[in-house]
């Protein structure tokens, strides 16, 4: 009798800590799901890298100056920074590559590719934590994939060339780079350091990382004409709401929740860029866009519940 109490009140408090991660995620990608629109009023103007060294720079100099001044925080242990410094790179190739993609196949293609990210999740999701791949949670990805594909489809070119070998080549391994950079951030908040560590403190010397990798890899682009005022809205969005408060809050969600569920709600970001653009832009939409979404979110779901401890699902 106390042994089952024992297993009912343990599968509640899994299922709580597993509510409390998917809200996490769910808020942190509504924030990274920004960035195309800050990225948007800044591309005319400034080149990638720069945008993304700028993104990350700001963001890690702000949470610095926290952490040293007011946090009092000095973190001693060398590997944190190891890991921190593994975790900036990962984001700096994503970038990178993600960029790359886009100028030779356009933005939905690389997108599209970009979100592979999904499976590398569930595959190292797998290797590194004993994470199950039952066929129900397998078909769950294909059509979550396939969701994605239905809302990117209308940008979506297909053509014979060395430019679109090398475009899609660039968009699969910002996919790597991608969940590379997701695991890591996984696997350092669930290593014990010397001291607490808080997903503020992992995006804080992480992002200064990927914002000095990119400031030398923005010197041999082209397109950068210099900042004005009017870019400074859009910076500081994507320094704040999208580098500081959305990868802090996935930072959080990420050390309980299982890579593949966070890899499928990571996947919201195309529709949350796509219902702001509708909003702000009044770009056109069309029912095959919708049915997409629709897949998806139902995708996100059915993944996120059957992920769930067997007794949490049963209680529920």
């Amino acid at each position: 009798m106390s042994y089952t109490l024992l297993h009912v009140v343990t599968s509640k408090r899994e299922s709580k800590e597993m509510n409390t991660s998917v809200i996490s995620l769910v808020l942190g990608t509504i924030c990274i799901g920004l960035a195309p629109i800050f990225v948007k009023n800044l591309s005319g103007d400034i080149s990638p890298s720069m945008i993304g060294a700028l993104r990350c720079g700001i963001a890690g100099s702000i949470l610095l100056i926290y952490q040293l001044l007011i946090k009092k925080n000095y973190i001693k242990d060398k590997r944190f920074y190891t890991m921190t410094a593994v975790i900036g790179f990962c984001f700096a190739m994503d970038l990178f590559f993600w960029h790359r993609s886009v100028h030779l196949i356009g933005a939905g293609m690389a997108t599209i590719l970009g979100n592979t990210q999904v499976f590398y999740l569930l595959l190292f999701g797998l290797i590194l934590y004993k994470e199950k791949i039952t066929v129900k949670k397998l078909l769950v990805f294909l059509f979550a994939f396939f969701g994605v594909f239905l809302i990117l489809k209308g940008q979506v070119q297909f053509y014979q060339s060395e430019e679109f070998f090398w475009g899609v080549l660039f968009g699969l391994i910002t996919g790597l780079c991608y969940s590379l950079y997701t695991t890591s951030i996984k696997k350092t908040s669930l290593i014990i350091f010397k001291a607490k560590i808080s997903p503020l403190e992992i995006i804080t010397y992480s992002s200064l990382v990927t914002s000095c990798l990119l400031l030398i890899s923005a010197q041999f682009e082209h397109g950068h004409n210099g900042l004005r005022a009017e870019h400074l809205p859009s910076i500081l969005g994507l320094a704040v709401l999208c580098q500081i408060v959305g990868w802090s809050l996935i930072s959080y969600g990420l050390k309980t929740a299982p890579l593949s569920v966070s890899g499928l709600i990571i996947l919201l970001q195309p529709v949350i860029a796509k219902t702001l653009s509708i909003f702000l832009f009044n770009e056109p939409f069309s029912s095959l866009e919708i049915v997409g979404a629709s897949i998806l979110l139902t995708c996100i779901y059915l993944g996120t519940h059957l992920s769930r401890p067997k007794r949490a699902r049963d209680i529920s």
